[in-house]
């Protein structure tokens, strides 16, 4: 194999090559053929040389490239053929190819994102304006997966396997669950996987930020019924259940929250008797924990254990020992894996032979990099070729005169297929946009859906075991009136909740569009007092009262293009926090001006409008979630949990 200028190759190049050798065969490649001639196999035993090889048939898989064997035992012989490697022929017309670049933009997970990115420029090549400029407008969603269990659940949910995992159920209660995978999906802003539950001996669905440990996967299943559709076992799911009844002493003029779900509320002297409906244990006892001394269980008796058990650990957490950090502009997300960059780098052979000679800036442009990072690319590219081969048998590289050309690797000419992630996303992308009422790019989207589910070849079926509802599938009375004013630039008077005063006011906006993050919705607005845009959480906004004013659109004053769920102001103060991995995903909500990372921690420097709310924030999210600075806070936080510990001990 060609060696790059450190004389070892990368992982990524021995990929491209092994991938290049095994489509180059007709007869493919016995286990002492490759260890002769990869570099990387060379001097292995045989156990060693089983364990590389599996694991780079398991990444190729992964990528959508199957290694297929031929013959048995010690005449075993592996190549990759041109069907399983290639995409399906499959074109799209502008319309829709602007259709996959909004299912794509869908994705906020990094891995997901990059995923999407890659399965939409391999997907629309050869449509290069098609997507350049195409946005949302007046709603702008976004998906998250659910950490990393949301990966591994859907391998497992595809390939029919066997789960087993410790599991936070909605009364506190940490047990191991084995099940059958059957579907995953996203309902009420929350991911679920569905299956059959080997203990309880019937379907269940789980919700995967309660997944306490890794998945562990065992043999293969076969229980999957052939009619499962996992959109409609979420359908089943009610969010308003009433299971159980709590009674609750609230402090006057405190916990809004609580009195908002009240049956009834019956005043006190100093405090009053909160009565109200609940299913979900452990989402009520964050909504007290954040309260601190100003709330108290009276019953049931294990909502009262589990609130004790959220400050506990919220105490705890805070007590720890600050780490040694260096805060930083730049997030560092880790490397991005070596299949990542494999994929990339096939992706540039068959765009350039689409195109035959592409300019280095025409190229960089359709695959969002750099020139810097196109040129390593085409570096390690031209460092690709028949392992062990001679000059001639490398892939040849050319770009000095700034178009680009890519000769002697006409079995990769052809554009890869997609692979599982690849063919998620975007498949669940495009369902999740159809199912939105009045969206303004449907005729597109259901079109672009039909040609892309025959393009995902090998993941017939995927759309039935993954599903994805958007929270604004679920329409609600003042989600269609802000989506009005929207249309119609009406100014609206919110009566909104603030949670850092725990009080309910008005606001006069001007409203501008609706973003949804990780089943979240927020309206973005021009705040007519405060002179700026700012975010409102729509799950916090009591009634939409549209004006008779209306308003013209000034892009100085409206122009709103950056994802901001919470809008931090030039006098806020700053503070750092330590995000526990649990909550990874929240950190972006904050808009951090600086990065660290911590042993098991991100760490985050953040404005806050008000330090008032801050403690109510670490007691809500139970040891996940810390103070690092200032220390003034450090300690004020400290003394406010042990105040809300003491008050919750039972007397």
């Amino acid at each position: 194999m060609a060696q790059n200028n450190s004389g070892v190759p990368s992982r990524a190049e021995k990929l491209v090559s092994l991938t290049y050798a095994l489509i180059n065969t007709p007869h493919g490649y016995s286990k002492r053929e490759l260890r002769k001639i990869v570099d990387d196999y060379k001097g292995l035993g045989d156990a060693a040389f089983d364990r590389k090889f599996d694991r780079d048939k398991k990444d190729l898989r992964e990528m959508g490239v199957p290694v297929k064997t031929l013959g048995t035992d010690a005449e075993e012989r592996y190549l990759i053929t041109p069907e399983s490697y290639r995409l399906p022929e499959v074109s799209f017309t502008t319309e829709e190819a602007a259709a996959l670049g909004l299912a794509a933009q869908l994705w906020k997970d990094t891995d997901f994102e990059s995923s999407a990115t890659r399965a939409n420029g391999r997907l629309s090549a050869g449509l290069e304006d098609s997507g350049r400029g195409v946005s949302f407008t007046e709603y702008v969603p976004r998906l998250q997966a659910a950490g990393p269990a949301f990966g591994a659940c859907l391998e497992a949910v595809w390939a029919r396997q066997v789960l087993s995992f410790d599991y936070l159920d909605s009364q506190g209660r940490s047990t191991q669950r084995t099940l059958d995978a059957w579907g995953i999906g996203q309902r009420f802003g929350n991911w679920y996987l569905a299956g059959f539950d080997h203990d309880r001996e019937a379907v269940r669905i789980f919700r995967l930020t309660r997944i306490l440990s890794g998945i562990r996967t065992g043999q293969a299943h076969s229980s999957r019924p052939p009619g499962f559709n996992m959109s409609e076992s979420l359908a089943a799911l009610d969010p308003d259940i009433a299971g159980q009844t709590a009674r609750i002493t609230v402090a006057k003029e405190a916990g809004w929250v609580l009195r908002s779900k009240a049956e009834s509320v019956i005043p006190g002297s100093q405090d009053d008797d909160v009565t109200l409906q609940f299913h979900d244990m452990m989402g009520l006892a964050a909504d007290i924990a954040k309260l601190g001394a100003a709330a108290r269980v009276l019953e049931p008796p294990h909502l009262v254990t589990e609130v004790q058990n959220k400050l506990d650990r919220a105490l705890e957490a805070q007590l720890k020992a600050v780490p040694d950090y260096k805060l930083s502009k730049r997030r560092n997300a880790g490397r991005p894996p070596s299949t990542e960059a494999v994929a990339l780098n096939l992706d540039i052979i068959s765009y350039v032979a689409k195109y035959g000679s592409p300019t280095v800036e025409q190229t960089a442009t359709h695959f969002g990099l750099s020139e810097k990072q196109l040129l390593a690319h085409l570096q390690t590219i031209m460092m690709c070729g028949v392992p062990n081969g001679l000059p001639d048998e490398l892939i040849d590289v050319e770009w000095e005169t700034g178009a680009i050309s890519i000769n002697n690797a006409e079995a990769l000419n052809a554009p890869i297929k997609l692979s599982l992630t690849e063919a998620a996303t975007m498949l669940a992308g495009l369902a999740s946009l159809r199912g939105l009422p009045h969206f303004e790019h449907a005729s597109a989207i259901d079109s672009a859906y039909a040609k892309l589910q025959s393009a995902a070849v090998g993941f017939e079926g995927l759309e039935s075991v993954l599903s994805i509802a958007l929270r604004s599938s679920e329409e609600n009375e003042n989600y269609a009136t802000l989506v009005s004013a929207i249309r119609t630039r009406r100014v609206v008077d919110l009566n909104y909740y603030s949670a850092s005063s725990d009080a309910v006011g008005v606001r006069e906006v001007e409203p501008i569009r609706i973003l949804e993050h990780a089943g979240r919705q927020y309206l973005r607005a021009y705040s007519v007092p405060n002179g700026e845009i700012r975010s409102f959480r729509i799950d916090r906004i009591q009634t939409v009262n549209p004006t008779a004013k209306t308003f013209e659109w000034d892009i100085e004053r409206h122009e709103d293009n950056e994802d901001i769920y919470f809008t931090p102001g030039p006098t806020d103060e700053l503070v750092v926090l330590g995000f526990g991995s649990r909550l990874s995903s929240l950190v972006d909500e904050y808009s951090p001006e600086q990065w660290a990372r911590g042993e098991d921690e991100t760490i985050a420097q953040i404005r806050m409008t008000s330090l008032s709310s801050i403690a109510g924030m670490v007691a809500f999210h139970g040891g996940d979630l810390r103070v690092i600075a200032p220390e003034l806070l450090r300690t004020e936080v400290q003394a406010w949990l042990r105040k809300a510990v003491e008050n919750k001990e039972v007397k």
